[in-house]
């Protein structure tokens, strides 16, 4: 019996500690500018958000369309953030900005269909379209230490933050108010 408890204690440590949000505290680095088209054939790139907080959402499509079940938890709350925040703006025209960015290299996956039904109101590029894979390279470091899905925080000036793995909306909040502590920021998303 003593043993059993034993094992029941060493478990329930084991649970709390990997269901504990995993924030890495960057050292602030400047981000890497980068340059995607979203599936409607928009060119962005990171610089042009300059003087705004900017989750990088980083995430795999497997053929067909098909993602894990944490991205699509991931998508649903960041649905939410960019509700809260974006008032019904896309969340490229809002207090924040959301970039989704994929590795989609199967054909079948069609990235228009794939963003209306997940119902993507911020901007979502492939980096895997011009073949070079030039994103993910440059944000390796990070992407190394993190599973799918991988979220990178950038503040206004464009330094990287925080990483982490899958966050719940008030948690990616709570994130971007420590980016950016600006009254107006608070006061829009309750």
């Amino acid at each position: 019996m003593k043993k059993i408890s034993i094992l029941i204690i060493f478990l329930g440590v084991l649970l709390s500690i990997f269901t504990q949000p995993q924030y890495i505290m960057a050292e602030s680095k400047k981000a890497g500018n980068f340059e995607l088209r979203d599936p409607w054939d928009y060119r962005f790139s990171l610089e042009q958000f300059k003087g705004k907080p900017v989750i990088l959402h980083f995430f795999r499509i497997y053929c067909g369309g098909r993602i894990t079940k944490e991205s699509f938890e991931q998508i649903k709350e960041l649905n939410k953030v960019c509700t809260n925040f974006c008032k019904g703006k896309r969340c490229t025209e809002g207090q924040i900005h959301i970039i989704s960015i994929t590795l989609a290299t199967c054909p079948t996956t069609d990235l228009k269909e794939w963003a209306n039904y997940f119902d993507i109101n911020w901007l979502l590029g492939n980096d895997y379209d011009d073949y070079q894979l030039d994103v993910i390279k440059d944000y390796s470091e990070y992407l190394s230490r993190l599973r799918d899905p991988a979220l990178i925080f950038i503040s206004p000036s464009q330094e990287i933050m925080f990483t982490s793995n899958y966050l719940n909306a008030s948690e990616i909040e709570k994130k971007l108010k420590e980016i950016l502590p600006h009254p107006g920021l608070e006061q829009e998303s309750k």
